[in-house]
Protein backbone atom coordinates (compact mmCIF):
# COMPACT_ATOMS: atom_id res chain seq x y z
CA UNK A 1 0.00 0.00 0.00
CA UNK A 2 2.79 2.30 0.64
CA UNK A 3 4.47 1.44 -2.47
CA UNK A 4 1.16 2.33 -4.66
CA UNK A 5 0.85 5.83 -2.35
CA UNK A 6 4.26 6.79 -3.46
CA UNK A 7 4.07 5.74 -7.42
CA UNK A 8 0.51 8.09 -7.88
CA UNK A 9 2.87 10.66 -5.89
CA UNK A 10 5.54 10.91 -8.27
CA UNK A 11 3.17 10.24 -11.02
CA UNK A 12 0.36 12.74 -9.93
CA UNK A 13 2.59 15.67 -8.64
CA UNK A 14 5.20 15.13 -11.27
CA UNK A 15 1.93 15.79 -14.21
CA UNK A 16 1.19 18.91 -11.81
CA UNK A 17 4.97 20.38 -11.84
CA UNK A 18 4.75 20.09 -15.35
CA UNK A 19 1.36 21.88 -16.19
CA UNK A 20 2.68 24.85 -13.69
CA UNK A 21 5.89 25.09 -15.28
CA UNK A 22 4.26 24.91 -18.91
CA UNK A 23 2.32 28.22 -17.78
CA UNK A 24 4.87 29.92 -16.14
CA UNK A 25 7.25 29.60 -19.06
CA UNK A 26 4.37 31.69 -21.18
CA UNK A 27 3.27 34.39 -18.43
CA UNK A 28 7.27 34.64 -17.21
CA UNK A 29 10.03 34.36 -20.29
CA UNK A 30 12.80 36.14 -18.86
CA UNK A 31 12.58 34.72 -15.29
CA UNK A 32 11.69 31.25 -16.82
CA UNK A 33 14.78 31.10 -19.34
CA UNK A 34 16.73 32.11 -16.64
CA UNK A 35 16.21 28.97 -14.24
CA UNK A 36 16.46 27.12 -17.84
CA UNK A 37 20.23 28.89 -17.90
CA UNK A 38 21.45 27.99 -15.02
CA UNK A 39 19.80 24.22 -15.49
CA UNK A 40 22.10 23.92 -18.88
CA UNK A 41 24.53 25.41 -17.29
CA UNK A 42 24.92 22.68 -14.62
CA UNK A 43 23.85 20.37 -17.07
CA UNK A 44 27.02 20.93 -18.69
CA UNK A 45 29.47 20.65 -15.83
CA UNK A 46 27.85 17.27 -15.21
CA UNK A 47 28.52 15.71 -18.68
CA UNK A 48 32.32 17.34 -18.75
CA UNK A 49 32.89 15.19 -15.43
CA UNK A 50 31.21 11.97 -16.79
CA UNK A 51 33.22 9.22 -18.83
CA UNK A 52 31.80 8.68 -22.24
CA UNK A 53 30.07 5.48 -20.93
CA UNK A 54 28.06 7.35 -18.90
CA UNK A 55 27.42 10.52 -20.94
CA UNK A 56 25.50 8.10 -22.97
CA UNK A 57 23.33 7.26 -20.50
CA UNK A 58 22.13 10.83 -19.98
CA UNK A 59 18.78 11.32 -22.24
CA UNK A 60 17.79 15.11 -24.42
CA UNK A 61 15.13 16.76 -22.50
CA UNK A 62 12.25 19.60 -22.07
CA UNK A 63 13.15 21.71 -19.85
CA UNK A 64 9.23 21.61 -18.24
CA UNK A 65 9.84 17.68 -17.48
CA UNK A 66 13.42 17.90 -15.69
CA UNK A 67 13.23 21.76 -13.47
CA UNK A 68 11.03 20.20 -11.04
CA UNK A 69 9.98 16.46 -10.55
CA UNK A 70 8.88 14.23 -8.64
CA UNK A 71 10.96 11.35 -8.15
CA UNK A 72 10.33 8.08 -6.03
CA UNK A 73 13.32 6.10 -3.67
CA UNK A 74 15.66 8.38 -6.33
CA UNK A 75 19.20 6.86 -6.24
CA UNK A 76 22.03 8.43 -3.72
CA UNK A 77 25.62 8.00 -4.42
CA UNK A 78 27.89 9.23 -1.61
CA UNK A 79 31.76 8.59 -1.96
CA UNK A 80 34.33 8.94 0.56
CA UNK A 81 36.02 11.75 -1.76
CA UNK A 82 33.03 13.84 -0.81
CA UNK A 83 34.37 14.12 2.40
CA UNK A 84 38.49 14.04 1.48
CA UNK A 85 37.94 15.99 -1.84
CA UNK A 86 40.30 13.45 -2.78
CA UNK A 87 39.08 12.38 -6.08
CA UNK A 88 40.91 8.63 -5.81
CA UNK A 89 38.68 8.19 -2.94
CA UNK A 90 35.99 6.22 -4.68
CA UNK A 91 34.76 4.13 -1.93
CA UNK A 92 31.20 3.93 -1.30
CA UNK A 93 29.85 5.46 2.06
CA UNK A 94 26.22 5.34 3.94
CA UNK A 95 24.10 6.81 0.94
CA UNK A 96 20.53 6.38 2.46
CA UNK A 97 17.46 6.87 -0.28
CA UNK A 98 14.62 9.39 0.65
CA UNK A 99 11.06 7.75 0.15
CA UNK A 100 9.55 10.89 -2.42
CA UNK A 101 11.70 13.71 -3.80
CA UNK A 102 11.03 17.09 -4.96
CA UNK A 103 13.83 18.56 -7.07
CA UNK A 104 15.19 19.38 -10.39
CA UNK A 105 16.30 16.31 -12.20
CA UNK A 106 18.23 14.33 -14.92
CA UNK A 107 16.68 12.09 -17.43
CA UNK A 108 18.86 9.00 -18.06
CA UNK A 109 18.04 5.80 -20.11
CA UNK A 110 14.92 4.12 -19.88
CA UNK A 111 13.51 7.73 -18.62
CA UNK A 112 14.00 7.13 -15.53
CA UNK A 113 15.06 10.17 -13.71
CA UNK A 114 17.71 10.96 -11.04
CA UNK A 115 17.97 14.05 -8.39
CA UNK A 116 20.56 16.47 -9.75
CA UNK A 117 21.99 17.00 -6.88
CA UNK A 118 23.66 13.68 -6.86
CA UNK A 119 26.22 14.94 -9.42
CA UNK A 120 28.78 17.43 -9.28
CA UNK A 121 27.70 20.44 -9.58
CA UNK A 122 29.64 24.35 -9.55
CA UNK A 123 30.42 25.53 -6.50
CA UNK A 124 27.82 28.43 -7.10
CA UNK A 125 24.83 25.99 -7.91
CA UNK A 126 21.73 28.17 -8.23
CA UNK A 127 19.17 25.99 -9.62
CA UNK A 128 17.74 24.98 -6.11
CA UNK A 129 17.55 28.65 -5.37
CA UNK A 130 15.81 29.58 -8.53
CA UNK A 131 13.57 26.75 -8.31
CA UNK A 132 12.17 27.30 -4.77
CA UNK A 133 11.46 30.81 -6.04
CA UNK A 134 8.73 29.93 -8.20
CA UNK A 135 5.54 30.91 -6.94
CA UNK A 136 3.58 27.62 -6.84
CA UNK A 137 6.42 25.89 -5.05
CA UNK A 138 6.57 28.44 -2.40
CA UNK A 139 2.28 27.58 -2.12
CA UNK A 140 3.16 23.90 -1.76
CA UNK A 141 5.71 24.50 0.98
CA UNK A 142 3.45 27.08 2.79
CA UNK A 143 0.36 25.42 2.93
CA UNK A 144 2.09 21.96 4.19
CA UNK A 145 4.41 24.10 6.60
CA UNK A 146 1.32 25.86 8.27
CA UNK A 147 -0.42 22.49 8.63
CA UNK A 148 2.69 21.10 10.40
CA UNK A 149 2.48 24.29 12.58
CA UNK A 150 -0.56 23.44 13.48
CA UNK A 151 0.43 19.55 14.78
CA UNK A 152 3.31 21.41 17.03
CA UNK A 153 1.04 24.13 18.06
CA UNK A 154 -1.51 20.61 19.67
CA UNK A 155 1.06 19.99 21.85
CA UNK A 156 2.76 23.17 22.54
CA UNK A 157 5.93 22.30 21.01
CA UNK A 158 8.01 24.83 19.42
CA UNK A 159 8.65 25.54 16.03
CA UNK A 160 10.91 28.02 13.76
CA UNK A 161 9.46 31.02 12.32
CA UNK A 162 10.22 30.91 8.36
CA UNK A 163 10.23 34.02 6.41
CA UNK A 164 7.75 32.99 3.56
CA UNK A 165 10.73 30.97 1.39
CA UNK A 166 12.36 34.60 1.09
CA UNK A 167 15.36 34.42 4.15
CA UNK A 168 18.00 31.48 3.10
CA UNK A 169 19.41 31.53 6.57
CA UNK A 170 15.79 29.78 7.68
CA UNK A 171 17.18 26.60 5.64
CA UNK A 172 19.91 23.96 7.29
CA UNK A 173 20.64 22.61 4.34
CA UNK A 174 23.31 24.88 1.75
CA UNK A 175 24.15 22.16 -0.87
CA UNK A 176 21.00 19.87 -0.82
CA UNK A 177 20.61 16.28 -2.82
CA UNK A 178 16.78 17.15 -3.47
CA UNK A 179 14.72 20.26 -2.63
CA UNK A 180 11.88 18.40 -0.71
CA UNK A 181 12.95 14.83 0.97
CA UNK A 182 10.13 12.98 2.03
CA UNK A 183 10.47 10.34 4.38
CA UNK A 184 7.17 8.01 4.68
CA UNK A 185 7.04 6.74 8.18
CA UNK A 186 5.95 3.42 8.39
CA UNK A 187 8.01 1.63 11.34
CA UNK A 188 6.37 0.47 14.35
CA UNK A 189 9.61 1.02 16.63
CA UNK A 190 10.11 4.90 17.44
CA UNK A 191 13.98 4.23 17.48
CA UNK A 192 14.17 4.24 13.95
CA UNK A 193 11.65 7.63 13.55
CA UNK A 194 15.19 9.80 14.40
CA UNK A 195 16.90 8.60 11.52
CA UNK A 196 14.10 9.36 9.50
CA UNK A 197 14.51 12.87 10.56
CA UNK A 198 18.16 13.17 9.97
CA UNK A 199 17.72 11.57 6.54
CA UNK A 200 15.31 14.02 5.38
CA UNK A 201 17.63 16.80 7.07
CA UNK A 202 20.75 15.39 5.26
CA UNK A 203 19.61 15.20 1.94
CA UNK A 204 17.14 18.30 1.29
CA UNK A 205 16.35 21.89 1.90
CA UNK A 206 12.83 21.21 2.85
CA UNK A 207 12.78 17.87 5.12
CA UNK A 208 8.87 16.24 5.47
CA UNK A 209 7.90 13.36 7.48
CA UNK A 210 4.83 12.18 7.20
CA UNK A 211 3.36 9.49 9.17
CA UNK A 212 -0.24 7.17 9.39
CA UNK A 213 -2.07 8.17 12.03
CA UNK A 214 -1.49 4.95 14.68
CA UNK A 215 1.94 6.27 14.64
CA UNK A 216 1.68 9.97 15.17
CA UNK A 217 1.89 9.78 18.26
CA UNK A 218 5.12 7.91 18.80
CA UNK A 219 6.52 10.44 16.90
CA UNK A 220 5.31 13.36 18.70
CA UNK A 221 6.85 11.64 22.08
CA UNK A 222 10.11 11.36 20.28
CA UNK A 223 10.30 15.55 19.57
CA UNK A 224 8.68 15.61 23.27
CA UNK A 225 11.72 13.69 24.38
CA UNK A 226 14.16 15.86 22.35
CA UNK A 227 12.73 18.93 23.83
CA UNK A 228 13.05 17.55 26.92
CA UNK A 229 16.33 16.85 26.19
CA UNK A 230 16.96 20.26 24.93
CA UNK A 231 15.73 21.68 27.96
CA UNK A 232 17.55 19.78 30.81
CA UNK A 233 20.49 19.05 29.14
CA UNK A 234 20.95 21.97 27.05
CA UNK A 235 22.12 19.16 23.81
CA UNK A 236 20.16 21.15 20.93
CA UNK A 237 18.92 18.06 18.89
CA UNK A 238 15.37 19.81 19.13
CA UNK A 239 16.61 22.57 17.32
CA UNK A 240 17.24 20.36 14.50
CA UNK A 241 14.35 18.18 14.77
CA UNK A 242 12.25 21.15 14.45
CA UNK A 243 12.87 22.20 11.07
CA UNK A 244 11.00 19.43 9.91
CA UNK A 245 7.76 19.45 7.93
CA UNK A 246 5.82 16.88 10.24
CA UNK A 247 2.17 15.27 8.44
CA UNK A 248 -0.20 12.73 9.46
CA UNK A 249 -0.82 10.77 5.74
CA UNK A 250 -4.46 12.37 5.39
CA UNK A 251 -3.02 16.02 5.93
CA UNK A 252 -0.70 15.28 3.30
CA UNK A 253 -2.53 13.55 0.85
CA UNK A 254 -5.86 15.78 1.17
CA UNK A 255 -3.28 18.78 0.64
CA UNK A 256 -1.52 17.83 -2.34
CA UNK A 257 -5.02 16.66 -3.92
CA UNK A 258 -6.10 20.30 -3.69
CA UNK A 259 -3.36 21.03 -6.04
CA UNK A 260 -3.91 18.40 -8.05
CA UNK A 261 -7.45 19.31 -8.71
CA UNK A 262 -6.59 23.20 -8.96
CA UNK A 263 -4.63 21.65 -12.41
CA UNK A 264 -7.47 19.02 -12.96
CA UNK A 265 -5.33 16.02 -12.37
CA UNK A 266 -7.20 12.83 -10.65
CA UNK A 267 -6.77 13.09 -6.80
CA UNK A 268 -4.73 10.20 -5.11
CA UNK A 269 -6.97 7.25 -4.54
CA UNK A 270 -4.66 5.39 -1.98
CA UNK A 271 -7.18 5.38 0.56
CA UNK A 272 -6.28 2.90 2.82
CA UNK A 273 -2.84 4.34 3.58
CA UNK A 274 -3.84 6.35 6.80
Amino acid sequence: MVKEFQKQVEVKLSDYFRQELESYAESNQMEYQLICSEYNRQFQIIKNNLSNNLINKLLDYNHNDVLVSCISEPITSYKLNDYTNNINDNDLIYSPRIDIAISPTILIKRRKKASIGIFRLTEDVDVFKKVHKLEFIKNLENTLRQKSIENFQEYNLPYPHFSNCHNESDYNNKRPLHLFGIEIENQKNVKHLMGDFLNALSLSKIPIIVTPERNFEKLIKMLLFSATINNLKKVPIYNLLNKVIVLKVDQFRTTLNQFLTSRHIAPITVENYR
